[in-house]
């Protein structure tokens, strides 16, 4: 098991993401709907903390050797989970971008021809 210390370290960081986290949805800094995951793995992060043998059932039932290599396991799915909502994301505003100098470019053209 991992000691004491390294246990309230853990545990201060994730608590101190999460709340830094909330801080930056409250001051509008941070939408909602993209902060979702990010609070899903401060949330983890803190449970995780709190009972470090989940990451020990967690890397048996992956047969996982080690639980270090399980962490960094979870960790890289997290971040491709982050990385892939904000592809999505960054596409939508792209699109919606185009969309809107299409249509300004149409509205400019049509207003220069009734002149």
């Amino acid at each position: 098991m991992i000691s004491l210390k390294l246990q309230i370290i853990l545990l201060v960081v994730a608590l101190l993401f999460s709340i830094q986290i909330i801080k930056m949805i409250t001051r509008y800094k941070l939408d909602l709907k993209y902060a979702l995951l990010w609070l899903l793995m401060g949330v983890s992060f803190v449970v995780i903390a709190i009972y470090p043998g989940i990451i020990y059932k967690i890397s048996n039932l992956l047969s996982i050797k080690t639980p270090t290599n399980a962490l960094f396991l979870l960790g890289i799915f997290s971040i491709l989970s982050i990385l892939f909502s904000l592809t999505i994301a960054l596409s939508r505003a792209s699109n919606k971008i185009k969309d809107l100098s299409q249509e300004l470019g149409i509205l400019k053209h049509e207003f220069e021809v009734s002149q």
